[in-house]
């Protein structure tokens, strides 16, 4: 099951972004993404996974679980539409750093074999600087492979950034909406091993929702949790689903974390996702292509 062809292409009406939809020899839908924001990167935003069986509350994936089949990218499906995208944009007569992104459909820690190998070979394919990022919640029966992935990651020497989606400050707050992730200290330790291990960056995640994970305590909690490592956080601007009556927080919000971090010099920003439009963001893909191919 190697073989991928495009579906079709769909552009941003809001920015530069382009969604490359592609069908797979067992005619299942994957997205990629082309993101450009003008920053020096060509940004390929991938998928590990055909969906997404995690089942965190928020994540427009989750609502479709058990109707969408879910199953591992192989090497190959991942690294032939990376090249497509990069042919047909002719990324070569644009030499920047070519960044790709494991933030598309899946948790890559279910595929290391995937993820992995595709870096490898990407690696060593393009003549530009190329980096790479995941984004994981490190699901609680995932440990032991997070722990070979960085082992893996640090013996290949891949340059990757890590990103934990951690989104909480409590664990009993974090298993309702995120119901297979590991506890929040282990998975702070499980970071933090893994930027010891392999020299690379990592960076939390942090979606704030209206009234959930957006208090002065959690302010005062999260800033507990990372104050004394090495990280920076990423506050990102929460994508509604009309199954879940739930609101993104107003960015005053904000004002009380950017106090306490200020404090202790943890490095943090505001990111809204490009593509929004187009299902380009972490947990969301474009629905009617898949119901037109089941």
């Amino acid at each position: 099951m190697n073989k991928i062809t495009l579906n079709r292409i769909v552009k941003s009406e809001h920015d530069n972004t382009l969604k490359y939809i592609f069908k797979t020899e067992d005619n299942l839908i994957i997205e990629f993404s082309y993101i450009n924001k003008n920053d020096g990167k060509n940004i390929i935003c991938v998928p590990s996974q055909t969906m997404c069986n995690v089942g965190c509350k928020f994540c427009h994936t989750t609502d479709f679980i058990g109707k969408i089949k879910t199953r591992n990218l192989t090497v190959d499906e991942i690294v032939n539409s990376i090249e497509y995208i990069y042919q047909d944009l002719k990324l070569e007569l644009k030499p920047k750093t070519l960044l790709i992104s494991y933030m598309g459909c899946g948790e890559p820690i279910f595929n290391n074999e995937g993820v992995i190998g595709s870096m490898y070979k990407i690696n060593k394919k393009y003549d530009v600087y190329t980096r790479f990022a995941i984004a994981t919640s490190i699901p609680e029966s995932q440990y032991i492979e997070f722990f070979k992935f960085t082992n893996e990651i640090d013996k290949l020497n891949l340059p990757v950034k890590l990103h934990l989606s951690l989104h909480y400050t409590m664990d009993q707050i974090r298993k309702q909406w995120m119901p297979r992730s590991m506890d929040i200290i282990e998975s702070i330790a499980a970071v933090d091993f893994f930027k010891k291990k392999t020299g690379n960056p990592v960076e939390i995640h942090y979606a704030l929702l209206e009234d959930v994970n957006d208090t002065e305590q959690d302010a005062i909690l999260l800033t507990n949790l990372i104050k004394d490592k090495d990280f920076n956080v990423k506050f990102l601007f929460y994508n509604k689903k009309d199954s879940l009556e739930m609101e993104p927080s107003n960015k005053e919000k904000l004002k009380t974390f950017k106090r306490y971090f200020n404090k202790y010099s943890i490095e943090h920003e505001y990111y809204i996702p490009p593509g929004l439009d187009v299902g380009a963001s972490c947990g969301q893909f474009l629905m009617d292509e898949y119901l037109i191919n089941q």
